[in-house]
């Protein structure tokens, strides 16, 4: 009975040492899932429905994956005002986080291009990559987990909040979450 209780211990640290290792932000499984739902969510499932510049979703994928991060951004949305010197410096971390995460991203849809899960597509007009989910060749049951249920809230008010945010430029992103809250941005 002492060994099991121990094993149980043992169990149980790991669990938390798990959880304490877990980093949202890099985490290729994470943000892999976190791709596939932007896209279902936003019906992207074909060259008509597409998803216009990937690029953007290097910067929606923290708002995606943090209530917190996404209601602060939303406090200042379209609002015209510069932040407290706080948050003005969570929005600019974010933003660098998210320009370093783009290679990631690239290097993550061209491996699901590769299994067929994505579509990509060169866009002649816009001079972007865009990009759709493939569901049939997905589980049913890979898209409709529990687990990610504040993801997916968090999806659905990113809708309701930036209108046309599918086909929405990457300029016009950037400009709406950053720069019109005093964030310096660059594009590539």
């Amino acid at each position: 009975m002492g060994k099991n209780k121990e094993n149980e211990k043992d169990k149980q640290h790991f669990n938390v040492k798990k959880r304490i290792m877990f980093n949202k932000d890099e985490d290729y499984y994470f943000i892999t899932y976190n791709i596939l739902i932007i896209l279902k969510e936003f019906g992207c499932h074909d060259a008509k429905s597409k998803w216009t510049d990937y690029t953007k979703l290097s910067y929606l994928l923290p708002l995606v994956a943090d209530s917190s991060l996404l209601d602060l951004f939303i406090r200042y949305l379209d609002n015209h005002r510069i932040p407290p010197k706080e948050d003005l410096e969570i929005l600019r971390e974010t933003y660098f986080k998210s320009r370093l995460r783009l290679q990631l991203i690239s290097s993550i849809l061209f491996t699901l291009e590769a299994n067929n899960l994505v579509s990509l597509t060169k866009n002649e007009k816009r001079h972007t990559i865009d990009i759709w989910i493939n569901q049939e060749n997905i589980s049913k049951t890979l898209l409709k987990s529990d687990l990610f249920e504040v993801e997916i809230k968090n999806i659905h008010k990113l809708k309701s909040v930036l209108n046309r945010l599918k086909g929405l430029s990457s300029k016009t992103l950037l400009e709406r979450l950053y720069t019109n809250n005093g964030v310096r941005v660059w594009e590539a």
